[in-house]
């Protein structure tokens, strides 16, 4: 990742650490459980969670498993991960500072190794799995979700124009296909999938990134949503509701291993 887009990143989230923790933490409890669940983890497990953000996943993976390390780019999230270990009087996890590209951990260190929601702020997310498969031990599995961008090339442009303008730090929500054949190329086959249609508020959507309504760029991500109603244009599957729209995102769920060729 360059210098350029890293910088873009910590602005970001550290402008939006606290929207995000208070609706990425506290509001999706059910979701994270969900979550855990479909990762398996072992009771002798050490994992390693890249890109972390606040934490709840680490947080919630922790008590059924040996150790849990959490790495993120952005030093306000780390702060706000630490704050809430302290809170869930959690003693086995870690969180330190850490790039995705670049994991500082010898080869084959993790029985799991996991990475939600952020291979879409990642100009080649291609560098960011082989290191994550360089740190996961050979009969390890690697956990992906992520969101998926629309398959068709018009809704997939004006899907990811939108994201863009909400977030500058957001590159591609890659195609399902897409991400089929990246990780077919990485050698990985895979153990369990699932597709969610994760539901959700357009102006908690904002706020997330921290913007209200009468930010510049909450006005023109609406604009566009709202011009994109007719025929879902943008592959939102939007709904409108009084001052809200309701959208979807659809999020891919993959726990991979590696393929016997690999």
């Amino acid at each position: 990742m360059s210098q350029k887009h890293k910088d873009k990143v910590e602005k970001q989230f550290t402008r939006t650490a606290e929207a995000f923790a208070e609706f990425a933490v506290r509001d999706s409890a059910e979701v994270t459980a969900e979550k855990v669940q479909f990762a398996k983890p072992q009771p002798d497990a050490v994992v390693l969670d890249v890109a972390c953000g606040p934490g709840a996943f680490v947080l919630a993976l922790a008590p059924k498993v040996q150790f849990a390390c959490g790495i993120d780019l952005t030093a306000e999230m780390l702060r706000r991960a630490r704050a809430f270990q302290v809170e869930k009087e959690v003693a086995n996890a870690s969180f330190s500072r850490g790039e995705a590209d670049q994991l500082s951990y010898p080869d084959a260190s993790f029985d799991l190794v996991s990475c939600q929601m952020a291979l879409h702020h990642m100009p080649k997310p291609e560098l960011a799995l082989r290191e994550m498969v360089r740190v996961m031990k050979p009969e390890g599995r690697l956990l992906l979700i992520d969101t998926l961008g629309p398959e068709s090339d018009s809704k997939f442009d004006l899907h990811n124009q939108i994201e863009i303008v909400r977030d500058p730090s957001h590159t591609l929500s890659l195609r399902l296909t897409t991400f089929l054949s990246l990780l077919d190329k990485l050698k990985l086959e895979m153990v369990s999938q699932a597709i969610k249609r994760r539901r959700r508020s357009f102006n908690h959507w904002m706020l997330r990134a921290g913007l209200a309504p009468g930010d510049r760029r909450y006005q023109e991500a609406r604009k566009l949503l709202e011009e994109s109603v007719q025929g879902d244009r943008a592959g939102f599957s939007p709904q409108v509701e009084q001052d809200d729209i309701q959208i979807v995102h659809n999020e891919g769920m993959f726990l991979l291993a590696r393929r016997a060729d690999g």
